[in-house]
């Protein structure tokens, strides 16, 4: 497990940490009007298994919570340093592509929670008043300014952020009976999946301010989202496809929880089913296919923290 940590550090290292994205798609200089059109643009180039960026204009760029999970994953003061610089005048940070979701569209560098949840707690920095002042609502807390869409792991990750229980009791009592979170709360948003549920409960279990709901949701997520191998379900009703992204999180949410024999099952499944030894994880395994674009966001930086934790897991036992 050292031995792949060490060649995908290399990797990242030799391409400064830049990388693809499965949702840069419109960094393309394509003009691109309407909702409907930036979303199949998007979904068209994170879809397909041939990385097309290259000749639709879209480079390989440096992203923050990329460079937030290397900066977890080593503590290198370098990346610590193009993190201060990529900082928005506001006090947050962004994605360095435009993106539409279902809810709402945002342009290149807004400011969200979720960048600046995972750069905050790399720099170990206070960002109280910028969600303060730009994503508090009433008791819950939204994923950029002005907006109002209600997303469970942007507004327990962002309560467990700044130290706000009420706004974590606004998830915890829209928890189903199962145990499950829906993605959000918008009638669009009714889907649950392996890694948003993982980013949940790691929030709670940081806090310990809910421990039943933390344990409802973890007896879900566990019982849910593993085969028997500990390849991941990406959602609750279906097998496929297996995503690395959601192995990194099953990583650190088992970890959270104690369960270092299943933290270590779910690596060794990714290493023997999702490594490519150029040095890389691939993006996705499907039922027909397996997409091996390398995605340093989604897929490197996510298994570069994740297994620098499980590392140190594994030497502390």
């Amino acid at each position: 497990m050292q031995e792949i940590w060490r060649k995908l550090d290399a990797f990242c290292r030799a391409r400064d940490w830049r990388g693809f994205d499965p949702y840069d798609g419109l960094n393309s200089p394509l003009p691109l009007p309407g909702k409907f059109s930036r979303q199949v643009w998007t979904q068209f180039h994170r879809r397909s298994p041939v990385n097309l960026r290259p000749l639709c204009g879209i480079a390989p760029t440096w992203n923050v919570k990329g460079l937030a999970l290397f900066a977890l994953g080593n503590g290198e003061p370098e990346l610590l340093e193009k993190l201060r610089l990529l900082r928005n005048a506001d006090g947050g940070w962004g994605y360095p592509f435009p993106w539409q979701s279902r809810a709402f569209y945002a342009p290149r560098g807004t400011s969200n929670l979720i960048c600046t949840a995972f750069a905050a707690k790399a720099l170990q920095c206070d960002v109280t008043e910028f969600v303060a002042n730009h994503l508090l609502r009433q008791g819950w807390i939204a994923y950029i300014a002005g907006n109002d869409t209600q997303v469970h792991n942007i507004n327990l990750i962002g309560a467990a952020l700044i130290g706000r229980r009420d706004c974590m009791e606004w998830s915890v009592k829209r928890q189903r009976a199962d145990g499950s979170w829906w993605y959000g709360e918008a009638e669009n948003q009714h889907w649950i999946d392996n890694f948003h549920t993982g980013y949940n409960l790691v929030a709670l279990q940081e806090t310990g301010w809910f421990p039943e709901a933390a344990r409802r949701g973890f007896e879900y997520w566990d019982k849910t989202f593993w085969t028997p191998e500990f390849a991941p379900r990406y959602y609750h009703d279906r097998e496929f496809p297996y995503d690395t992204h959601c192995s990194a999180q099953g990583i650190l949410t088992y970890l959270a929880f104690g369960e270092l024999k299943k933290a270590n099952a779910v690596a060794e499944w990714a290493i023997a089913n999702m490594w490519d030894d150029r040095g890389f994880f691939w993006y996705q395994r499907g039922r027909w296919f397996t997409n091996r674009v390398c995605y340093m966001r989604w897929t490197q930086a996510w298994m570069y923290y994740a297994l620098a934790e499980l590392i140190k897991a594994n030497e502390n036992r």
